[in-house]
């Protein structure tokens, strides 16, 4: 009898995967939807303030609508977390799925995981962190100003921290899916197209995770008054709400399918 491609693909790999597949699609999804609700202000107003707002005033306003904002926020954070754990989880499936013996399938793997443990640990901490940065309570004594702009600067080093996870989540899931589809050129498992979309949602999660984190400096170093969530906020909701479902369900369909022989 011919060897076939995925010899290690039991039926229990196989449903295990075709499910982290279904749950990740959805899960990413569903993330996406919200940050574009919440991006619209569907959820929750944002404070609008005259420029002449003094900064600890503004602050409070920020805190205030934070505060409101956070189950919204914890939702978000619950779902991506899902979503990033059901990708990494992949990794092994994938491997099995192309080439076990490959070496570069302990890196696809390795990659997976990587990704998967910087998103949820960062979800994670930015959690706590906005759970205390948002409290809109502080003293109403002499100490307030100062109490109020410090928790305001808390909020922006959380929201720091968040923004680096998530690119550094973004590499790591882009060197796995380059892998992948590095991985997969000799082999007959998977589809030229699967390859190729592979291919791209690494390559483009890779320029998202560069542009998060170098436009910014750019802009401000050029005096370009641009937003820089209109850069790469378009790019983002490809990533979440088309190319990883429509990955994870390719390769779904892949899991349920007679496999070749070599």
């Amino acid at each position: 009898m011919a060897p076939t491609f995925g010899a290690e693909l039991t039926p229990a790999w196989r449903e295990w995967g075709r499910w982290l597949a279904t749950v990740g699609a959805i899960a990413f999804a569903v993330t996406a939807l919200i940050l574009l609700l919440d991006n619209l202000h569907v959820f929750v107003k944002p404070p609008d303030l005259p420029d002449a707002t003094r900064l600890p005033d503004r602050l409070i306003a920020i805190l205030e609508y934070e505060s409101q904002h956070f189950p919204i926020a914890l939702l978000n954070l619950l779902v991506a977390i899902v979503s990033f754990a059901a990708l990494a989880a992949l990794g092994p499936v994938v491997r099995r799925l192309l080439d076990a013996d490959d070496p570069r399938g302990s890196l696809t793997v390795g990659a997976f995981a990587l990704g998967g443990v910087i998103g949820v640990i960062g979800q994670v901490e930015y959690a706590g962190g906005l759970a205390v940065a948002s409290n809109a309570t502080y003293c109403q004594c002499e100490f307030a100003d100062p109490q109020v702009i410090a928790r305001g600067e808390v909020l922006d080093l959380v929201s720091s921290i968040q923004t680096w996870s998530i690119a550094g989540t973004l590499v790591a899931f882009a060197v796995g899916l380059l892998l992948v589809a590095s991985l997969g050129r000799g082999s007959r498992a998977a589809p030229a197209g699967w390859l190729r979309l592979s291919m791209a949602l690494g390559s483009l999660m890779l320029l998202v995770a560069v542009a998060t984190l170098g436009f910014p400096p750019l802009a401000d170093a050029l005096g370009w008054r641009v937003d820089p969530g209109i850069v790469t906020g378009v790019p983002s909701l490809v990533i979440l709400l088309v190319l990883v479902p429509w990955w994870a369900l390719w390769l779904r369909r892949l899991l349920g399918a007679e496999l070749p022989t070599r």
